[in-house]
């Protein structure tokens, strides 16, 4: 008997441990880990997004890109540089993100000789 009653113990706390475990693992922010994680690692940055703005001159410079349209996306940077930080600290909304999101990867295709994925496609 004491073998049943020793197996029935260890069966009990490796029952015990696993449902502590996935408990734990249950009760994890998971949405918002990835939100955050994405927004760490990403170009989302305000040290980032703030170098654009030289990226935008130093192709209108090298004559990638005209000066009018050089002009128009750093009108378009201005306008979502304060949501960077935003972003940055997880305190945006998902259409924060998304405008801020959309006019990084607009303004590195445009400084990336890619017209046909820039803004509007009228500088060409």
């Amino acid at each position: 008997m004491t073998k049943l009653k020793f197996t029935t113990a260890i069966a009990a706390a490796t029952l015990a441990v696993t449902g502590v475990a996935a408990g734990a693992a249950q009760a994890q922010p998971w949405r918002d880990y990835e939100r955050h994680e994405e927004y760490r690692g990403g170009n989302l940055t305000s040290s980032y997004v703030d170098s654009l703005e030289w990226r935008i001159n130093n192709a209108a410079r090298e004559g990638r890109i005209p000066w009018g349209q050089a002009r128009q996306l750093q009108r378009e940077l201005r306008a979502v540089q304060p949501l960077a930080w935003r972003v940055e600290t997880g305190q945006a909304s998902r259409y924060e993100y998304q405008r801020l999101s959309s006019t990084v990867n607009r303004i590195e295709a445009a400084t990336n000789n890619y017209p046909r994925y820039s803004y509007n496609n009228r500088w060409r």
